[in-house]
């Protein structure tokens, strides 16, 4: 896990890439998807192929993000007026935030490591997904106020030192460009 830092005179860029272990996660991922669907397909009829391979494909992409996603690539993009969220499988589609906030809402930021795990999200019927709040496995949390969403997390199980050295360097970029003391 790698972990980097990027700062311009009116931007700050922070990085977590995880080449390597993506990469394993993906081969596992493959390798338990093959011992699934060899037996299946092994006593399954040629003529059924084509529709057992259609039915299994989102198991197949169900096991590989179960194994892949703490793996992603996280961006937290802080501009002069929004701070930006971004998270992805490559850092070729990193293209769209999926969340952004201004500054001026954020209330505070602080580094904590709950015990536990979170396996499965909660699921609302009048939302897509319910943000889970103080999420166990993410180290940086964000509060904001007066916005739709008023709570992000960042750094999916980064070490604790990691994770005080980016709160800092944020705290320190907010007070010398923006005025903004947390």
């Amino acid at each position: 896990m790698e972990i980097k830092i990027e700062e311009t005179e009116d931007s700050l860029k922070i990085i977590k890439s995880c080449k390597k272990e993506l990469k394993w996660a993906f081969i596992i991922g493959i390798i338990c998807n093959a011992c699934i669907l060899y037996p299946i397909l092994k006593i399954t009829p040629g003529e059924f192929y084509f529709g057992l391979l259609l039915f299994y494909t989102p198991i197949l992409l169900a096991i590989l993000s179960f194994f892949c996603n703490k793996y992603s690539y996280e961006v937290i993009f802080i501009s002069d007026k929004k701070i930006f969220f971004y998270q992805t499988y490559s850092l070729n589609t990193l293209n769209t935030p999926n969340l952004s906030f201004f500054l001026s809402n954020l209330k505070n930021i602080y580094s904590k490591s709950y015990g536990g795990s979170i396996y499965f999200r909660i699921y609302d019927i009048r939302k897509l997904v319910v943000n889970i709040k103080n999420h166990p496995n993410l180290r940086v949390h964000f509060i904001f106020e007066n916005e739709k969403l008023d709570y992000c997390a960042w750094g999916y199980e980064i070490p604790m030192e990691e994770a005080e050295k980016v709160i800092k360097k944020i705290k320190k970029f907010l007070k010398e460009h923006n005025n903004i003391e947390l």
